[in-house]
């Protein structure tokens, strides 16, 4: 959308342009009241009650407007005012569009001599861009504002009918009178589907607010979801980091292991060389020196061997700690997976009442459409009715 417009209609049929916003878009777009004095005569030619039209000005320019209705006679928020919307080329109008035109001229028109008009029209724009109006059908109709006064009346007219039926002839034909009993069903039946389409308008209201709020639920849903699996993929990677280290630790062990029993195997062979040189010493200082020096490398081989021994409990007691907490993080990411699992169930379930609330959201959608219908044909007969009324003189 591009702009809205207020069009404010004269004698003759001459129009102006009341209120913009953006307050220079008329210029922006090249449009002045010659320009738009096709969209006029569109208004006029509907008998100048309120109606609503989509067409396309000369540039392309392409226009959806709302006439509230002429004089006090029949009109919606106040009379002889037009609500333009200059739509873009992407735009796609809903169904709704013109309920929701409608809402801005009964809320917005009666408005007009406020010094901040300007800011609220622009409020009422953002609104209807965005689609947050609720669609509005009422009109006002002279005879139908003061329903109590207008009984009154009736009731005054029977008692003087009925003073003058003691006297004289019935004024009033049977032909006409059955006009006017007809008319009444009528007005009983169109007040009944008024009052039908307030409701199906609160429960749509109250189906889409329920909407949101199941949409909101599922995206929280989603969020946690995505954070469980955020935090699974860092506890998997850390499992993976410790499973790697415990192999290497487990390999280091073997190879300390191996070691070990080298030194071992060493240490037996030459504790048998020194029994063997042992039986053989007769006091040679050779052979005893020789003896020391296996002697010696014995006592090395034990030190070297102890140092092993201590790096080995080192080493397993760093494996169990290990193993420890790759096991707490199996127990924590088996909860989480059980917790994921739950959400996603809840997911299912919120879905499947949403589907639920959309099928029962378009039911109520083909209703509203049907009683516009039966609307639509309750005026054209009640129009009739008052051509005959007016024909005929009834109301003198």
């Amino acid at each position: 959308m591009k702009g809205i417009i207020i069009l404010g209609f004269e004698k003759y049929s001459k129009t102006r342009i009341d209120t913009q916003f953006p307050s220079n878009i008329c210029e922006f777009l090249g449009v002045t009241t010659e320009t738009l004095k096709g969209l006029v005569e569109h208004h006029m030619n509907k008998k100048m009650e309120p109606n609503y039209i989509e067409l396309t000005l000369q540039d392309e320019v392409n226009v959806a407007s709302f006439y509230s209705g002429f004089s006090f006679r029949h009109y919606v928020g106040n009379p002889n005012f037009a609500i333009c919307i200059f739509l873009s080329q992407d735009d796609i109008l809903s169904n709704e569009f013109e309920g929701m035109m409608r809402r801005i001229a009964h809320e917005l028109l009666p408005k007009r001599e406020a010094l901040n008009f300007d800011d609220i029209l622009g409020q009422y724009y953002e609104m209807l861009k965005k689609e947050e109006l609720l669609p509005y059908w009422e009109e006002i109709i002279e005879g139908e504002i003061s329903v109590i006064t207008a009984k009154k009346k009736e009731e005054e007219l029977d008692v003087v009918e009925e003073k003058k039926s003691k006297d004289t002839k019935p004024v009033i034909s049977k032909e006409e009178a059955d006009i006017k009993k007809k008319n009444s069903k009528l007005q009983e039946l169109l007040d009944e589907k008024k009052s039908k389409i307030r409701e199906l308008t609160r429960k749509y209201t109250e189906l889409v607010s329920e909407n949101t709020k199941k949409s909101e639920e599922i995206q929280s849903y989603k969020e946690e979801i995505s954070e469980q699996y955020i935090k699974l993929e860092k506890w998997s990677q850390q499992m993976a980091d410790l499973n790697q280290n415990n192999a290497k630790l487990m390999a280091d062990i073997k190879i300390l292991n191996q070691k070990i029993e080298e030194r071992d195997d060493f240490l037996k062979e030459k504790e048998r060389q020194i029994e063997a040189l042992s039986t053989k010493l007769t006091g040679a200082e050779e052979v005893e020196d020789e003896a020391e020096k296996i002697l010696q490398e014995k006592v090395d081989l034990k030190n070297i061997n102890l140092g092993l021994n201590s790096e080995l409990e080192k080493l397993e007691k760093a494996n169990r700690s290990l193993l420890n907490e790759i096991d707490k993080l199996k127990s924590q990411i088996t909860v989480h997976l059980d917790s994921i699992t739950s959400l996603k169930l809840e997911g299912k379930n919120t879905k499947a009442n949403i589907s639920a609330k959309e099928k029962e959201k378009e039911t109520f959608k083909e209703q509203m459409f049907d009683l516009k219908k039966e609307i639509k044909i309750l005026r054209r007969e009640r129009d009739h009715y008052r051509k005959i009324v007016k024909e005929k003189n009834l109301l003198k």
